[in-house]
């Protein structure tokens, strides 16, 4: 695989990324000492300091990279309030800022022994010392102009291609996008005309049939019919035109976009040097596999990720992988694999980055969010909602500050960048198996393919790739869930939440959702009820401006045919705000199907217990008395059970994480078509008011696992289930 070295394209990509990161740097810092709330102001310049790092570490410029973690250094003592923002120390950041700008690759490049005495005053400055001497650095060389080539010189190598700015690119796709728009709005001013054409040849043709018309107003009469005819026939060659017309535009649109588009390559070549410098640091021996390198994403898109798979791949090996002495005695093999790759799916690309390490220490996570007031002391949250946790800013499970890792800056990063460009991110992770993070990202944000909702008189655009699935209202399974409305797919509860609701928009009298967008939010999924679909299209999209700037609930806005405005939903912002909340305006659930009648099969019971051996235990003696029995780990599983089969009765614990037994009985009773099904609690629980608490939720029966009785389980579950 090419190193950043051997490309001068990608060296001259990178070395752009960091300059602008450099001039981010230098501005924030002429700001810091005058501004009233300077520890946010740091916090940007820290990011900017840590992404001039990692930049510095892809290009194995070790001068760069000491001296921005240095300054990185600096700032977080800045953050955490060791020293008062001084003039001395502004003075030190910005001469290290010119040191890092002047040792960049380049014909007059500082070395990195002249970098020295910058990383020796930003150290000096951590150490307390006040006020620092600030070095200066070497004088730029005196330039030598160079002789112009001579004509016939033809030594240089010729390469058959331009350098275009991106910003061109994406200005022609608003032209285009502008162009397409004109177009459509005189394609639909041709089919108004050639309507006015046809009612006036209607009209023409009724007064022909009056008799007695004198002979001049039948020659007129005759004259306008064939203006008319006339004129439809321009109409129609001109909306052949403007057919011909977009469809050129489609094409030059679609030449515009393959502009822009880059191979992932150009962020993979770096990360071999990232994942050597991050493994011999850590003594790790660890391999980078890499696959789908040819895959294409908009160059937008793929800047915008590449500071997160930097990210991805030094958490991995720094925090995923294991050390060889760990590895081999955990039976795996000494050297440990990062797998870095990519893929098209739809109209999405998903980014992969995976390792073989011993997964995330759920524990180590729950112990720090308790310990930084993330959750309850007492919070059993685990799996997917506890490994979004990792992705909450300045949120380290690292005790150790390195130049790697411990300093809170990386996952809250990628989070941000990816949903910065509509994307989504999600963390799946096994014990002794490893961990991967899987971005899903748009191919391009020039041009979006969406469908259009409408909600009361106002049209909604919801981007394709977000979208799981749109249903109808009509014969969807709707059930209420804790007092809030879930519609079932596929065996799956999703929450059905309101779009105009959560928008503000009025409905007109009458209007009921008959439609569903069901949309991918977090790890989960979120369903839209909206009045209809009116189709799906591609639009050029752009954002509302600096006069508007920031709408809520609001990513773009494009112009229909007829002139009117489509806003671009953030479905993501719109579900953060509203879910939980009740949908209205949709109808109560129907009435469950009954059970099958006595003797037609055998009956059903449900079992929920978080404990495996208590559970099986309790599987065995059941079935063993003549019952088809499923099991469920917790109260949530249980209810997605019942949702998915009805149950003659239900045999559950109390203490389980997300919904306990007590939650679980009160669902079971408000819930349509669940309300007379048996409810036994078994559980170590006896004291009265556990008891009275289990009787006031609706149980049907309350036994103590201290006291337990195999037969009197039997007993009690024929007695309720009547068989």
């Amino acid at each position: 695989m090419p190193t950043w070295a051997d490309d001068p394209e990608l060296l001259a990509t990178f070395r752009a990324e960091v300059e602008e990161r450099l001039a981010s740097l230098q501005s924030g810092l002429l700001e810091l000492e005058t501004h009233p709330s300077p520890r946010q102001v740091i916090t940007s310049l820290f990011r900017d300091a840590h992404t001039v790092k990692g930049s510095a570490r892809m290009l194995g410029l070790d001068g760069v990279l000491h001296v921005s973690h240095g300054i990185e250094d600096l700032l977080g003592a800045l953050r955490d309030g060791r020293f008062p923002v001084r003039r001395d120390l502004v003075d030190l950041l910005l001469a290290a800022c010119d040191g890092i700008n002047r040792a960049l690759p380049g014909e007059h490049s500082l070395p990195d022994e002249a970098l020295t005495p910058l990383i020796d005053a930003l150290k000096r400055a951590c150490d307390g010392e006040s006020p620092v001497a600030v070095p200066a650095l070497a004088p730029l060389p005196v330039a030598v102009p160079l002789q112009p080539a001579a004509a016939d010189d033809h030594t240089g190598p010729r390469h058959d291609s331009v350098r275009v700015a991106a910003s061109k690119v994406y200005d022609l796709l608003d032209a285009v996008g502008e162009a397409d728009l004109g177009a459509r709005r005189v394609e639909q001013s041709t089919g108004q005309l050639l309507a006015l054409a046809a009612e006036q040849a209607r009209w023409v043709n009724q007064l022909r049939k009056i008799d007695g018309l004198p002979p001049e107003l039948g020659l007129a009469l005759h004259r306008l019919g064939g203006t008319g005819d006339e004129m439809a026939g321009l109409v129609r060659g001109l909306r052949e035109l403007v057919e011909a017309h977009r469809g050129g535009m489609g094409l030059v649109r679609d030449g515009a976009m393959g502009l822009a588009m880059v191979p992932v390559r150009r962020v993979f070549a770096g990360l071999p040097r990232i994942l050597r410098d991050v493994a011999q640091s850590t003594g790790k021996d660890v391999r980078l596999v890499t696959s789908g390198e040819d895959v294409e994403l908009d160059k937008q898109v793929l800047d915008g990720v590449a500071d997160a798979l930097k990210h991805l791949v030094i958490n991995a090996v720094d925090h995923g992988c294991e050390d060889a002495v760990t590895r081999v005695a955990a039976g795996k093999p000494e050297q440990a694999v990062v797998t870095v790759s990519a893929r098209s799916v739809g109209g999405t690309v998903v980014l992969e980055v995976a390792d073989d390490g011993a997964g995330v220490d759920e524990h180590a996570v729950r112990a720090k969010a308790c310990a930084v007031g993330l959750i309850a002391a007492d919070s059993n949250l685990s799996g997917a909602a506890l490994l979004n946790l990792l992705f909450t800013p300045a949120f380290s499970t690292s005790d150790v500050v390195t130049e790697t890792s411990g300093r809170g800056v990386g996952l809250d990063v990628v989070r941000d960048a990816v949903e910065e460009l509509g994307g989504a991110v999600e963390v799946r992770s096994e014990p002794g198996v490893g961990t991967a993070f899987v971005l899903t990202l748009p191919i391009t944000l020039g041009v979006l393919r969406c469908l259009v909702a409408r909600v009361g008189d106002e049209r909604y655009a919801v981007p394709v790739p977000g979208v799981v699935e749109s249903i109808s209202l009509r014969d969807a399974e709707l059930h209420t869930l804790a007092g809030a409305t879930v519609v079932v797919r596929h065996g799956v509860s999703v929450p059905l939440l309101d779009l105009g609701a959560a928008l503000g928009t009025p409905r007109n009298a009458g209007d009921t959702p008959r439609a569903a967008l069901i949309v991918r939010h977090a790890s989960s999924q979120v369903a839209w009820a909206v009045d209809r679909l009116e189709g799906e299209s591609e639009l050029v999209v752009k954002d509302l401006g600096s006069f508007l700037g920031r709408v809520p609930n609001i990513a773009g806005a494009t112009i229909d045919g007829d002139g009117s405005v489509v806003c671009l939903l953030d479905v993501r912002e719109l579900a953060d705000k509203a879910i939980g909340t009740p949908m209205a305006g949709v109808p109560a659930p129907a009435q469950r199907k009954p059970a099958a009648a006595a003797g037609a099969r055998k009956p059903r019971v449900l079992v929920v217990e978080d404990s495996v051996g208590v559970r099986e235990l309790e599987r065995v003696i059941l079935e063993g008395a003549g019952y088809q029995v499923e099991t469920a780990v917790d109260g949530l599983d249980g209810a997605s059970r019942l949702r998915e089969d009805a149950a003659d009765l239900v045999l559950s614990d109390i203490e389980m994480p997300g919904m306990d037994g007590f939650e679980l009985t009160r669902t079971i009773r408000r819930t349509k078509g669940w309300e007379n099904v048996p409810v036994i609690i078994m559980t170590s629980r006896g004291e009265d008011h556990a008891r009275q608490a289990g009787l006031d939720a609706g149980a049907s029966a309350y036994l103590l696992k201290n006291e337990f009785d195999q037969e009197q389980l039997v007993q009690t579950v024929r007695r309720l289930v009547g068989r």
